[in-house]
């Protein structure tokens, strides 16, 4: 029953019937990438890795060489999730699929679903994929740019498709969406201000433009802020914080250790977030050479724990 809730609630969500607005909420409202899970997911003025592209690509500009991560899991011991993420410079890609299965189809005086033809439906599902492409770069090398910018400010821009088969829990029919949106964003590095090193803020204009099909006029990629600054703290610990009007507050901190025996670093991460409710990671990366294993537990308030596991390539 816990299981057909949370899929019912997503459902529900996704297409507003509680409310007046109907914003879509897809794979890009779970979260991707093990280490900026750990870190609560405040990632959008960190973003130093091929995960800038899903939380800020901007960070792409300060990307060298080639990254590439993939990630499959069990999400809340009742569903699947599969992402991979890569970049070549200031290039990145990545595709996100999210498959809750079947449930059984059941009312509010817990009666076996019919639709309108009274055609009695035994059980449902929800699932979303999205395809990902992004781009960064240093302000200061476009074209007629120059020095009318500050040193150290990045502009990216993100592309995104999702297609979600979602559940009408009202009409008790499936139904089909899909949509493009684009995601302007910024990264400015300070570098050291007082006692702080590596200060960075980040800025991302989320679904700026979006266009969704198979859907209510009402209905369609909900446009938002996204504002991020990270910082490295007494020379040991790395902090970040990010504010969003669409998932409220995150708050990230990662330690790291360097050339302990086989490992070239082990890194230590705790986050919160408050999405839905208080959350709190957990998690731990170990690298050896051109590979990381990064690893995260993910406490929900209402739902059980998620593990995340990756690994992570560097060439």
């Amino acid at each position: 029953m816990r299981r057909a809730f949370f899929i019912v609630a997503i459902a529900i969500t996704a297409l507003g019937v509680m409310g007046q607005s109907r914003p879509l909420v897809t794979v890009f409202d779970i979260g991707a990438g093990v280490r900026p899970v750990s870190l609560g997911e405040a990632f959008t003025g960190l973003a130093d890795d091929e995960y800038a592209l899903f939380y800020n690509p901007a960070g792409l500009a300060t990307l060298t060489g080639g990254r590439a991560s993939i990630l499959y899991q069990s999400h809340f011991g009742a569903s699947t999730y599969l992402s991979a993420f890569g970049s070549f410079g200031s290039i990145g890609g990545g595709l996100i699929f999210f498959d809750f299965g079947q449930v059984p189809c059941l009312t509010a005086q817990n009666q076996p679903c019919k639709d309108a033809q009274g055609k009695t439906i035994e059980s449902f599902g929800y699932s979303s994929f999205a395809l990902t492409a992004g781009w960064g770069a240093m302000m200061r090398s476009l074209p007629f740019v120059g020095t009318l910018v500050p040193e150290g400010l990045a502009l990216g821009l993100r592309i995104k498709f999702v297609s979600i088969t979602s559940f009408d829990p009202v009409k008790f029919q499936s139904l089909g969406i899909s949509g493009f949106a684009l995601d302007p964003s910024f990264l400015w590095e300070l570098g050291a201000v007082g006692p702080l090193s590596r200060v960075r803020v980040g800025l991302v204009l989320e679904n700026l433009l979006g266009l969704a099909f198979g859907a209510a006029a009402e209905e369609n990629f909900p446009i938002g802020l996204r504002l991020g600054v990270s910082v490295l703290a007494l020379s040991l610990v790395t902090v970040s914080a990010d504010f969003s009007l669409n998932d409220g507050f995150h708050l990230g901190a990662e330690y790291t250790l360097s050339k302990l025996g086989p490992l070239d670093k082990l890194s230590l991460r705790a986050g919160l977030l408050t999405r839905t409710g208080l959350g709190l990671s957990v998690g731990l990366g170990v690298s050896f050479s051109t590979l990381q294993v990064d690893y995260a537990f993910l406490f929900h308030p209402d739902f059980e724990g998620s593990h995340w596991l990756s690994a992570s390539f560097r060439f």
